[in-house]
């Protein structure tokens, strides 16, 4: 056990080097977003270990030694169980989280979990980009939102503020029965096709060409697919061409990532629901707002008063007296 011990001793020390701590620290901060509590484990979490896996090894191989690497390896478990009764020293203890999580794939899982709880607890979390702090967000969090939105929807107090009847689409507000200072913003579509309909037409297997129809306009000029990161979870690339006018006063990008994530029955059972959101692809990070671009969250849902109707809800929650709501501010 003492030839163990020395060798744990050595990496202990590899890892505590200003740049191996770097290298780490930058990789958790690169793909710690992509990791979400629960047991399924998406096809991207592998491939993400695989390549901590070479970047670690890599690292320690240049600074340990391929020999003494191995070693380690090959005698982790055993010594483990012997030094239950008698813990080692926190910098081995350490030096054995470091080689758990690159060839464990469940250990380096915890990890990133662990290390985003860390940095949503720090505070509103950001990015910079083009020089300005983007607050980043949970889509995971917001999808967890839609059922108390939906409660909401049945309470009286809303007071309708606009409304297209060409295209059927009214918008209400109202103001929170239980916080002080929180309104929500409804905006509500009506579909001439029952629900099922809805869901074969607007739903994850909707192919993009499809999705491409409803989606191009004079200004939106292309709209790709660029990854799945699971079922119902994909980014998408959208390209404008706005007036430059337009884009300096909206701070409009000529090209931007949006996060989308859809859920299948929910809120309710024969719901559909989804949430999309700006997405930085350069650090993986869902993005509060870019531009005029934000979080949105919506339902489709059958029509109560007419089942060969559909409901298509965009549902918000703001905890302040003034709000921007697509273009829209609202002054409490």
């Amino acid at each position: 056990m003492g030839s163990m011990e020395a060798d744990l001793k050595v990496i202990a020390a590899a890892i505590k080097k200003p740049e191996f701590v770097k290298v780490q620290e930058d990789f958790f901060e690169k793909y710690m977003n992509e990791f979400e509590e629960g047991d399924e484990n998406k096809l991207i979490y592998t491939t993400i270990h695989n390549e901590y896996q070479e970047l670690v090894e890599g690292l320690l191989t240049k600074e340990v030694g391929e020999e003494l690497l191995i070693r380690v390896c090959e005698g982790m478990e055993a010594f483990i169980e012997a030094t239950k009764e008698a813990p080692p020293s926190e910098d081995i203890v350490e030096a054995i989280d470091i080689m758990s999580s690159m060839g464990e794939f469940l250990a380096f899982k915890g990890t990133m979990l662990y290390k985003r709880k860390e940095k949503m607890n720090q505070g509103s979390s950001s990015i910079n980009i083009s020089g300005k702090n983007v607050t980043v967000i949970d889509l995971d969090g917001v999808m967890g939102t839609l059922s108390e939105l939906q409660n909401v929807q049945d309470q009286k107090g809303w007071e309708q503020v606009a409304q297209d009847k060409s295209l059927q689409i009214t918008m209400d507000i109202k103001k929170s029965d239980t916080e002080k200072d929180v309104r929500y913003a409804r905006f509500r579509i009506n579909i001439d096709m029952p629900i099922e309909q809805s869901r074969e037409c607007f739903g994850p297997d909707v192919p993009i060409e499809t999705s491409k129809e409803w989606t191009l306009s004079d200004y939106v000029k292309d709209f790709s697919l660029v990854r799945e990161m699971a079922p119902c979870d994909w980014i998408f690339k959208m390209e404008f061409s706005f007036p430059w006018i337009v884009r300096y006063i909206m701070n409009m990008p000529l090209e931007m990532h949006l996060r989308v994530k859809m859920k299948m029955d929910y809120p309710a059972a024969g719901d559909m629901s989804w949430v999309e959101a700006p997405y930085d692809i350069s650090t993986n990070s869902c993005l509060e707002a870019q531009g005029p671009m934000k979080v949105r969250a919506w339902v489709a849902h059958q029509d109560p008063a007419d089942d060969q109707k559909t409901v298509l809800t965009m549902l918000e929650k703001h905890a302040t007296k003034s709000w921007c709501v697509s273009g829209h501010v609202m002054c409490g």
